[in-house]
């Protein structure tokens, strides 16, 4: 089956609706990824928000703490009017502890607070890229599902024209097969009329060579004839020399020598009629005989046409 030379094959369809399976997979594969990616970004940025949650609670915590032994240092200092120097010593040292931890635990804040950007920063860029990944793949599903359509349309197409032509190949080889029983038919018809006309031929021509036979004895016999009536006539002749007075017995020899005159003429002529029969039978013969063959020749010529187009 053949079409424009701009339409593909089924074959170039296929494979082109095959890369573009890879590359969906390709596309899904990417987004499975990034998927998994988002969500361990997800996960480590909750756990760093809880880290930054309790630091600002230990935060909240360390200041009240801080704030209290403020307040009860100082109403230690109204109500005492002899500090006690030692505890006021532990006492400040505690305290420069805590703002130590305090200022370190603000640093790890802010640390954990400018990583905690910087991973909002790259799980929105993530999520953007995932955006676009996505809609590329949306895209791809949709072309693929018209590509898949323009396909199944095409190979309904195409699978229409082949049982058509099917079909049509079907009618010719059954039409074909028909002809073809027809003709081997005819075939035999005219072979066995051929066989009954060479039989016929063959009795014509046994009959013609004993008519030929026939007629060389006619001859022969016509011959002898003659030569008997050349004697008969020289004995006629010396018949009336000697028996002038005799007119009876001259009557009886003139009228057998004229029988014997029309008998030889007649076989003659009929050996000639016999002759002519034969030669037009026997040329009637030849000329069926050879439009017998030659039509047994076509009929062969168009059975082995028909046997090489099956």
């Amino acid at each position: 089956m053949s079409y424009g030379e701009d339409q593909p094959t089924f074959e170039e369809l296929m494979e082109v609706a095959q890369k573009q399976q890879e590359v969906i997979e390709i596309y899904e594969q990417q987004m499975d990824a990034s998927r998994l990616e988002c969500s361990k970004l997800t996960e480590e940025n909750d756990k760093k928000s809880e880290i930054i949650k309790l630091m600002e609670t230990s935060e909240i915590l360390l200041k009240a703490e801080i704030e209290s032994l403020r307040n009860k240092k100082e109403m230690k200092a109204e109500t005492k009017q002899k500090p006690e120097e030692t505890r006021e010593d532990r006492e400040l040292e505690t305290i420069e502890e805590l703002r130590l931890k305090c200022k370190e635990l603000t640093y790890k804040l802010e640390s954990m607070k400018t990583q905690q950007t910087s991973l909002e920063i790259e799980l929105e860029t993530q999520k953007k890229n995932n955006e676009f990944v996505r809609n590329e793949l949306i895209e791809e599903r949709k072309q693929r599902a018209s590509e898949k359509d323009r396909l199944t349309s095409n190979y309904q197409i195409l699978e229409q024209q082949l049982k058509q032509n099917m079909e049509e190949i079907q009618t010719k080889l059954n039409k074909s097969k028909m002809e073809l029983g027809q003709l081997k038919t005819d075939l035999e018809m005219k072979e066995h009329r051929e066989k009954q006309l060479e039989r016929l031929y063959e009795d014509v021509m046994v009959e013609v060579n004993e008519i030929r036979k026939e007629k060389s004895a006619v001859v022969v016999r016509c011959s002898s004839m003659s030569a008997e009536i050349g004697e008969l006539k020289a004995k006629n002749q010396q018949l009336k020399a000697r028996i002038l007075g005799n007119e009876n017995d001259m009557e009886d020899m003139n009228k057998l020598l004229g029988d014997q005159s029309h008998l030889i003429a007649a076989l003659r002529e009929e050996t000639k009629l016999l002759a002519r029969k034969v030669e037009v039978d026997s040329r009637e013969y030849r000329t069926t005989i050879k439009t017998l063959k030659h039509d047994k020749r076509e009929l062969q010529q168009r059975i082995e046409a028909l046997l090489r187009v099956d």
